[in-house]
């Protein structure tokens, strides 16, 4: 059988413009400008909890649940010296390439699969810490993979031919619905998938366009809600499978590799207000909900969030099944990805010592 490697085409032209550019806009600066950070004691350094003076992070702004906006309304970043702006909504390939160009620090999107895309296409992002885990709660996990109350599918087998929604071509649907297959010895060659908006998934599978709607948690409470709908599967299970359900969600909280060398003390002012904010949402989940449903100006009834993996950085194991994930399901080839490219910990204060766990 071939053996074929799955990457976003459009994700990685988008990218490696960007990339050229920003190489030849480079050419003419002189050693003393590309050096001038280093040189620079006037940037902000992380003492005692803080930095020393304020720094504004510039972050898209969130259309889902996302722990830095109720990390702003608690006022933990304040609390850091960081001032939170927000720029306007992106997503996928535009979102690396804004990181990449500086008109937005923070990569708070995605998981190890696109960090590894990013890098593939030349956009050198680099993980930080860890964002969401998976949960088997309705309203906290990560995906669900929708039929209709009449369909005739209800194993994995019964899905070969049909048509299944993903988010986009290598998106986590796309991956972990591919596992679900691989895990039942089914070929994903043998099903179609049809890249649509979680939005448009759920009607799409109630007119008979898809047969299988593969959607994200707050667009499944609503879609149970309504009925006409059920589980064929979920990805806590997928994971479960793979030997390790609550890394099925495992995503990324990623900047630059130039932010990170020109702004290390930031960095570790993020992670720690940002690791406050996840352990607080763990303990406090019903108010975290208010939280975004306010943020978001949904009905709280509706809203949907999730958790946070409790260690205070980046577990290398739930990085490492990710990996086997798309090396098991074709996306990556195997031993391409280089786990020290796609994942630091050497700025996390919690870990180094520099301060302590206060929630």
């Amino acid at each position: 059988m071939i053996q074929r490697y799955r990457f976003p085409a459009l994700f990685a032209l988008l990218v490696s413009i960007l990339i050229v550019a920003l190489v030849l806009s480079g050419c003419g600066k002189t050693d003393a400008d590309k050096t001038g950070a280093k040189a620079d004691d006037g940037k902000p350094k992380f003492i005692n909890g803080k930095l020393t003076k304020e720094f504004t992070l510039k972050v898209p702004t969130q259309t889902g649940f996302n722990e830095v906006y109720i990390g702003e309304r608690l006022g933990f970043y304040k609390e850091v010296g960081l001032n939170i702006e927000y720029t306007g909504s992106m997503s996928g390939g535009l979102l690396a390439q804004s990181v990449i160009k500086g008109d937005n620090h923070l990569f708070a999107a995605g998981h190890v699969l696109t960090i590894s895309q990013a890098r593939q296409a030349g956009a050198k992002i680099k993980m930080v810490l860890q964002g969401s885990q998976d949960n088997p709660e309705p309203d906290k996990i990560h995906m669900t993979y929708l039929v209709r109350e009449d369909s005739n599918i209800r194993t994995a087998k019964d899905v070969i031919g049909k048509k299944v929604s993903i988010g986009y071509v290598g998106s986590c649907t796309e991956l972990l619905f591919s596992e679900y297959l691989r895990q039942n010895g089914i070929s994903k060659d043998d099903v179609t998938f049809i890249p649509m908006p979680d939005g448009q998934a759920e009607n799409s599978l109630r007119q008979g366009i898809i047969d299988v709607a593969g959607i994200h948690n707050v667009f499944t409470l609503s879609a149970l809600k309504r009925g006409g709908v059920r589980p064929l599967t979920e990805t806590y299970s997928i994971g479960t499978a793979a030997g390790n359900g609550p890394a099925s969600s495992y995503s990324a909280r990623a900047f630059s590799e130039a932010f990170i060398r020109d702004n290390p003390d930031v960095v570790k002012a993020y992670i720690a207000a940002t690791v406050k904010t996840q352990h607080w949402i763990n303990k406090n989940y019903p108010e975290a909900i208010k939280i975004a449903a306010d943020y978001l100006k949904v009905d709280p009834d509706k809203a949907a969030g999730t958790i946070f993996p409790s260690e205070n950085g980046i577990d290398p194991e739930k990085v490492k099944f990710w990996v086997k994930l798309m090396e098991d399901n074709h996306f990556v080839e195997k031993g391409s990805v280089n786990l020290s490219e796609i994942y630091t910990n050497d700025l996390n204060p919690y870990l180094s010592g520099e301060i302590k766990e206060t929630i």
